[in-house]
């Protein structure tokens, strides 16, 4: 199914990242701050990983770790699923529902060009969450 626009037609552009190494207690004041779900992980220039909400909550706060001393390395998710910027919005749909994810860093030619949300997704066109969600279900 088509949609009519790009990942890139959506996403945010200027993400925020972190290293490996910064406190967890720093991102999420920073996320806090900045009103965002998450954080994209970098070293080197690469993607190494996304730091959640849903992380903090449940593997941090949930856990009593000590976020002031702890590095985001530990707790970031490792495993990122990504996307193309040229890629459907029903393709990023897709993926968020398969892995059960909110947030989709945007890549072109292995380099994070922006992140794709579903909340970016809901403000674009609503009603296409509709549309998007029976087609699943047809497939």
């Amino acid at each position: 199914m088509k949609t009519g626009y790009t990942v890139a037609d959506v996403m945010t552009q200027n993400v925020l990242t972190a290293s490996p190494d910064e406190k967890l207690q720093h991102c999420a004041k920073l996320m806090a701050m900045k009103k965002i779900g998450s954080l994209v992980i970098e070293d080197k220039g690469a993607v190494a990983g996304i730091l959640t909400e849903q992380d903090l909550a449940r593997k941090v706060v949930a856990q009593g770790v000590d976020a002031v001393r702890t590095a985001v390395s530990s707790f970031m998710s490792r495993r990122v699923v990504t996307i193309a910027p040229e890629e459907d919005l029903y393709t990023a749909m897709v993926e968020m529902g398969k892995h059960n994810i909110k947030h989709l860093p945007v890549l072109k030619e292995e380099k994070l060009v922006g992140i794709i949300t579903f909340k970016d997704i809901i403000k674009i066109e609503p009603a296409l969450i509709e549309k998007l969600w029976a087609k699943a279900d047809e497939e």
